[in-house]
């Protein structure tokens, strides 16, 4: 990489070649519920659905992002003309930005949420974190997206099928979700290693929640259906849980979406370096 382009890169981890386990069993389903009285409603109204059959799934190499995109770097986009040039939009998404007179993230002036730039930027549309991958990949020469919804899971939980980053028990310490009760967004890296993956990625199960670019279809999750075109239409699938998201949606197997305009104070992104195919 050009000693010029460092600046622009966030910091990576790889992610090994190989099968891993996607999505959640029958019995950690029957486990949470007997526990946890959301989970036993999830159960109830079958919300699980959205994460089975659990499967396992051989991606090829790539390397993730080791926080989330903060608001530091991503300032970078819109000082730098991110907004105005089409070249790093998708044409739906350029014309949605053009619509509604898109010049910055939500809350982008609020310093609840960008007072401290190594704060994870929320307030972000799918299309909005595509067209920073974009921009991000033209300063660099490099190749970066948002990840799919199996490269995210296989990096938050390696390849042993661990419902945490950390392992199978849930601990507060370890993220920042709802119980945590800070009810705000934290700095990156601000509370040491927060819930660590196998490969060194932080911050997967709390602070924000994450855009990935898959669209949101029934599993057993098949790379080559569609789910992985850019131009279709339909929601975006999320992941991981956020500073105001019970403890159960911190999990890794939990799959969350939405429209690609839609943005939240707890919703960010974090990049991909990224793989040359994915197999099944």
């Amino acid at each position: 990489m050009s000693s010029h382009a460092e600046w622009l890169c966030p910091r990576t981890v790889p992610v090994s070649a190989g099968p891993f386990t996607m999505g959640t069993h029958d019995g950690e389903i029957d486990r949470s519920a007997a526990t946890d009285p959301t989970a036993a409603e999830w159960k109830a109204t079958n919300r699980f659905s959205r994460e089975q059959p659990q499967h396992t799934l051989t991606l090829e190499g790539f390397s993730m992002g080791v926080h989330p995109v903060t608001v530091g770097a991503y300032r970078r986009f819109v000082d730098g003309g991110g907004y105005r040039d089409p070249r790093f939009w998708l044409p739906r998404g350029w014309t949605w930005a053009q619509d509604v007179g898109r010049e910055r993230p939500d809350h982008w002036d609020d310093k609840t949420w960008s007072s401290d730039d190594r704060l994870p930027v929320i307030g972000v549309s799918w299309y909005e974190a595509s067209a920073y991958c974009r921009w991000l990949s033209a300063g660099t020469g490099e190749h970066y997206s948002l990840p799919s919804e199996a490269e995210w899971e296989k990096s938050a939980r390696g390849h042993d099928a661990r419902i945490y980053p950390w392992g199978d028990r849930f601990d507060a310490t370890r993220c920042n979700t709802r119980v945590r009760g800070q009810g705000r967004t934290l700095p990156v890296g601000d509370q040491g290693a927060m819930g660590g993956s196998p490969y060194g990625c932080e911050e997967m199960a709390g602070n924000v929640s994450e855009w990935t670019r898959s669209l949101f279809r029934s599993y057993p999750y098949v790379a080559g259906d569609g789910r992985e075109s850019e131009d279709a239409e339909g929601e975006r699938v999320t992941r991981g849980g956020s500073w105001c998201k019970p403890a159960i949606r911190s999990r890794v197997a939990v799959r969350g979406s939405n429209d690609p305009w839609f943005a939240d104070t707890d919703l960010g992104f974090r990049v991909a370096l990224h793989s040359s195919g994915l197999r099944t």
